[in-house]
C-alpha cells in the first residue's frame, strides 16, 4: 500500500514540474525576465498613473471653474495657496502647471528602453493630453468673457472625450505591463 501511494503522489509532481518547465511561452531566459525591463515596465506604470492624476486635476479644475463663475460658489479648495488665484487663475495656475508637468513626465518615458513598444499608444495619450490642455486654456478664455455655456460646451464635448480616451489608454497599457510582471514570477525561473 505504501509503495502504491508513493506512486500516485509522485507522478502528479513530476507533472506539474514537467508542466511549468515544458510549456510553451514558459521563458526561462528572456527579455521578459530581465531584470531592467521589468523595472522599466514598473516605472512605466508609476508615470502612466502620474499622467493619469494630472489629467484628472485638469478636469476637475476646468468643471470647478465653470461650476464657480456659474454659480459664485467655490465648490474646491483648489485655490488655497499662498495667494488666492479666484476661479480663472487658479485653472490658468493648475493647467499652466500640470502641461510643465505633463512634458517632464513625457520626457521621463521617452528614455525608457521599453517606451518602443508603447510608442503608438502613447502617441493616442499625448494627443489625448494635448486636446485635455487646449480646452482648459479655450475654458478659461470662453469664462473671462463670462460665456458658461460655451466653457460647459468645451468641456463635455473635448475635455471628458479626451479623457476618457486617455484613461483608455492608460489602463490598458498599464494592466497589459501589471499582467506581464505578474506572471514573470511563473515564467522566469
Amino acid at each position: 500500500m505504501k509503495i502504491e501511494l508513493g506512486t500516485r503522489l509522485r507522478l502528479p509532481s513530476i507533472l506539474a514540474v514537467a508542466v511549468v518547465f515544458l510549456v510553451p511561452g514558459q521563458a526561462l531566459a528572456s527579455d521578459e525576465c530581465d531584470l531592467k525591463v521589468i523595472a522599466d515596465k514598473v516605472k512605466t506604470i508609476a508615470i502612466l498613473r502620474q499622467v493619469e492624476n494630472s489629467l484628472n486635476v485638469l478636469a476637475l479644475a476646468q468643471v470647478d471653474a465653470i461650476v464657480d463663475i456659474a454659480t459664485g460658489v467655490h465648490t474646491l479648495e483648489l485655490y488655497n495657496t499662498d495667494a488666492f488665484f479666484g476661479p480663472l487663475g487658479g485653472l490658468r495656475k493648475l493647467t499652466d502647471k500640470n502641461e510643465t508637468f505633463l512634458n517632464g513626465l513625457d520626457k521621463s518615458i521617452r528614455r525608457l528602453d521599453i517606451f518602443d513598444g508603447i510608442e503608438s499608444r502613447y502617441t493616442d495619450i499625448r494627443e489625448s493630453t494635448a486636446q485635455i490642455v487646449t480646452a482648459g486654456y479655450d475654458v478659461l478664455r470662453r469664462l473671462e468673457a463670462d460665456d458658461t455655456r460655451a466653457a460647459t460646451q468645451i468641456y463635455a464635448s473635448r475635455t471628458v472625450v479626451a479623457l476618457n480616451d486617455a484613461r483608455a489608454d492608460t489602463y490598458s497599457t498599464m494592466a497589459e505591463f501589471e499582467r506581464s510582471i505578474s506572471l514573470a514570477a511563473l515564467r522566469c525561473r
